[in-house]
């Protein structure tokens, strides 16, 4: 193989991936509740290769967010919009109870194919187990090795471990009896937003109402023309608060009994 030969293969990745981006391929969904429309979306990010999941991971990738969740007794989590994000596999493997959920079935399809492969690394983690619903767990390892896990939120205080679960499900945020909960934590990353103005709240709503008496809800909020030092564009800290949530922006031991953690990203 030669010197040159990585380098090539990148280029046309990103060749495809742009040519992909020009045509307006990976623009999200205008109505943000279309089934449709998100399987159109995840197919044509699978098409043009793995680029922009990779740079969401990395923008996402809290190396404090599995330790404020072990640290706080947190077990069931979920993680809503997940889409192609590694995220939920990452934290089964830190031990949580993980549920992935997306309005689009694509998701689903591509955990369930990516389990097929007997080479993948998810099946080298001992204990590793899969039941008949397609939901994973870890036995109680005692650890994990960390080259088996995604990359995203590796931490140098808190090991991979067994004793983790994952499932993914399809459905629709706003329908309450989807995954009704109750979750010790639920993330939320970059989907509330793309709801038009006057439905944020009520999806909140929505996803508060999933959660235990004494949960975390993160947030992620992505805007590219925000500047460094700039806080969130917060829609819904005002009315968090109003609901007994303490609210924080930056990464914290917050011990509070509910605890929002409203992250903004910009690039």
């Amino acid at each position: 193989m030669s010197d040159d030969e990585p380098s090539a293969g990148f280029d046309e990745i990103a060749t495809t991936w742009l040519a992909a981006l020009e045509a307006g391929l990976l623009q999200t969904p205008s109505d943000v509740r279309d089934p449709a429309a998100w399987d159109t979306y995840w197919r044509n990010q699978i098409e043009a290769g793995p680029i922009s999941q990779a740079f969401n991971d990395m923008m996402s990738s809290a190396p404090t967010l599995p330790e404020l969740l072990f640290k706080r007794g947190c077990r069931a989590i979920l993680c809503v919009g997940n889409g192609l994000s590694t995220e939920a596999q990452a934290l089964s493997m830190f031990g949580f109870d993980v549920t992935a959920l997306d309005i689009s079935t694509v998701p689903a399809e591509v955990f369930t194919n990516m389990l097929s492969d007997p080479e993948h690394p998810m099946r080298a983690v001992p204990g590793f187990a899969i039941d008949d619903d397609n939901r994973v767990t870890f036995g109680h390892a005692r650890r994990i090795d960390p080259e088996l896990t995604p990359l995203i939120h590796r931490s140098a205080n808190l090991a991979p471990r067994g004793g983790g679960a994952l499932s993914y499900l399809t459905g629709d945020l706003m329908n309450p009896d989807v995954c009704p909960g109750p979750f010790d934590a639920i993330i939320e990353r970059r989907t509330v937003q793309l709801f038009p103005e006057d439905q944020r709240i009520p999806a909140f709503e929505r996803l508060v109402g999933r959660l235990a008496e004494n949960a975390v809800l993160v947030s992620h909020q992505h805007h590219g023309g925000r500047r460094p030092g700039e806080e969130r564009d917060d829609d819904a800290g005002e009315w968090l608060r109003s609901r007994g949530f303490v609210t924080v922006y930056r990464s914290t031991s917050e011990s509070a009994p509910r605890l929002a953690w409203l992250i903004c990203s910009s690039g």
